[in-house]
């Protein structure tokens, strides 16, 4: 099922429907805005409508496939705010106003890339960065992949593509002949400040609720889903709300070399659970090339390496099965709050004061971390001390010229959610930015090409749910993403719920940077990264992959290798 959309909003009479490349009709039209797209489309009437999968705030969620009159009124009362509040979904929204300006809203999840590019009196938008730009010499934003590379943290709107921002998620981009603003209509700050803390159980109890109501919603849209499964808490947790559903669902295992690729053991427990097969799948070398880029369409060069793995794979399997989507439980970490530092205890006591409680989080903190409680006090103390300074970054200087480094100091954050975090916990600051790593990336192939890639533990409603929950509770008695295995107790075997350890295809790439070393260092030496300045090859010094720092350098040589290729391939240079 494609899912892709393109919205033309303009001003001005020399910028048309020729202009823009889109000759089929418009699937919408309201105003000055023009939509085409062939994933579902949901009028407000004729003032606007609605792109992507949409589901009601009820109890039972419903799949919005039309809006009721009074939907549509408080949708228009409230200049669309309203949808945020009565829905949820992976969609975006185009808005007309009375004044002839015309909106577009990008819902909080991200699991519905919006891109953008505007010039005076005209504004498109496309969930695929390929229909807004064409690749060429100057297509590459090279000081927006030095900041990629030297920290996630420090990306904000501007893409590695010169021209092409992103609409971040929760945001609404209004248009109207004088320019266009962008307002922040929906922040994850509230949602952290409950106006009550509620107990470990019932959030746990709440959490239960909202997982088996999202996640078989989603599963409710598709008939065939390949889902990738580990035997992990993420991807259980969205095998066994999502199979109680009436669809396919076939168990893909990733298998790849190393102690913690092959994880089948597990998988197989999931799996039997179910009463599902286990489709097991070996990474395989031969489907890597360095050369290639991982994901040219992302607007971003930070997909890794092994994905071409995964995509070989997912490629074989669809032409053995009909898949409709494919399903993860990607982004689990990064909303169930797995932090392994102090804050927790911070949070706790800035929030409760030096009660009996603090140091039970001392407790579990140092069962999770096995640090004694001094180290854990000292940390918690510098913590403390940085209460109110703007957010860090920590700054990957690895592989990067000390020019490049010198000209990003001092790194900032420029996602807006993390400009103005006065009042707000240590540990929550650090949750939020765990989330807005979650949202990059999450496009797994192209909209126009392949099968939907879902992330349901991103949904709303699940992202907000979570953002309330003190972060002393998610490692409640020593254990990371507490909250989540509780409230999935009874449902994810409980052999499952146990398991605190994670694998990974660490040992593949070890296997690809080993069969591909001198290639890499040609490509990097002879690069495009290389003649902008952004390299320090002596990074290739003395490496031996065996040792724990040699596998750190041969991880992040790939991942310069990876950035190369993505650059060379919008650069027309491959």
């Amino acid at each position: 099922m494609a899912g892709h959309y393109r919205i033309e909003i303009s001003h001005r009479q020399d910028v048309g429907q020729s202009a823009a490349g889109c000759n089929a009709v418009p699937s919408f039209v309201a105003g000055a805005g023009r939509v085409w797209s062939d994933t579902p489309v949901i009028p407000i009437d004729t003032h606007g409508c609605v792109i992507g999968h949409l589901f009601s705030r009820t109890d039972p969620s419903r799949r919005i496939a039309e809006f009721a009159a009074d939907e549509v009124l408080a949708i228009r009362a409230s200049g669309g705010r309203s949808l945020l509040g009565d829905f949820w979904g992976a969609y975006v929204a185009v808005l007309t106003g009375v004044d002839g300006s015309v909106s577009v809203l990008r819902d909080p999840s991200a699991q519905m890339p919006c891109y953008y590019r505007s010039e005076a009196g005209y504004l498109a938008l496309a969930s695929d960065v390929t229909q807004l730009a064409q690749r060429g010499h100057q297509a590459v934003n090279f000081i927006e992949i030095g900041k990629l590379l030297a920290s996630v943290d420090a990306i904000g709107r501007e893409t590695c593509i010169s021209g092409v921002m992103e609409l971040l998620p929760g945001e609404c981009i209004t248009t109207t002949p004088g320019g266009h603003t962008i307002r922040e209509w929906w922040s994850p700050w509230p949602w952290t400040a409950p106006e009550r803390l509620l107990s470990f159980e019932t959030n746990a109890a709440r959490l239960r609720r909202v997982l088996l109501d999202c996640v078989g919603s989603w599963a409710s849209c598709f008939k065939s889903v390949a889902l990738g499964v580990s035997g992990g808490l993420d991807s259980s947790i969205v095998a066994c709300a999502t199979h109680s559903q009436a669809l396919e669902l076939h168990c893909l295992n990733f298998v790849s070399s190393g102690s913690g690729g092959d994880e089948r053991a597990h998988a197989f427990v999931l799996a039997s659970a179910l009463g599902r097969t286990l489709h097991e799948r070996h990474y395989s070398l031969s489907s890597i090339d360095i050369g290639k880029p991982v994901a040219p369409h992302h607007a971003w060069p930070n997909a890794p390496y092994f994905m071409q793995g995964i995509a070989a794979i997912h490629s074989g399997f669809s032409s053995e099965q009909d898949i409709d989507a494919y399903f993860s439980g990607n982004g689990g970490d990064n909303v169930f709050c797995s932090l392994a530092t102090a804050a927790p205890f911070v949070d706790r006591f800035l929030t409760q004061g030096a009660r009996s409680g603090v140091m039970n989080t001392l407790r579990d903190l140092s069962l999770l971390t096995g640090s004694d409680g001094m180290t854990i006090l000292r940390h918690a103390f510098g913590i403390y001390r940085r209460v109110g300074d703007p957010p860090r970054i920590y700054c990957n200087r690895s592989g990067l010229s000390a020019s490049l480094v010198e000209a990003l100091e001092p790194l900032r954050p420029l996602h807006p959610w993390l400009e103005d975090t006065e009042g707000a916990l240590p540990g929550k600051i650090g949750h939020v930015k765990q989330i807005i790593r979650a949202h990059r990336g999450i496009e797994l192939y192209p909209r126009a090409e392949s099968p939907l890639h879902i992330a349901p533990l991103l949904s709303q409603p699940i992202i907000e749910l979570c953002l309330g929950i003190p972060t002393w509770h998610w490692v409640q008695e020593g254990i990371n993403r507490a909250v989540a295995r509780e409230a999935v107790r009874g449902i994810v075997p409980q052999q499952l719920l146990r398991r605190t350890s994670k694998g990974g295809p660490s040992g593949f790439m070890a296997e690809i940077f080993q069969a591909n070393r001198q290639k890499a260092e040609q490509m990097l030496r002879d690069g495009l990264l290389a003649r902008a300045g952004l390299l320090d090859l002596s990074i290739f010094e003395g490496i031996n992959p065996v040792t724990a720092s040699g596998s750190d350098k041969a991880r992040r040589i790939l991942d310069l290798c990876a950035a190369e290729a993505w650059a060379r391939w919008w650069s027309d240079a491959i």
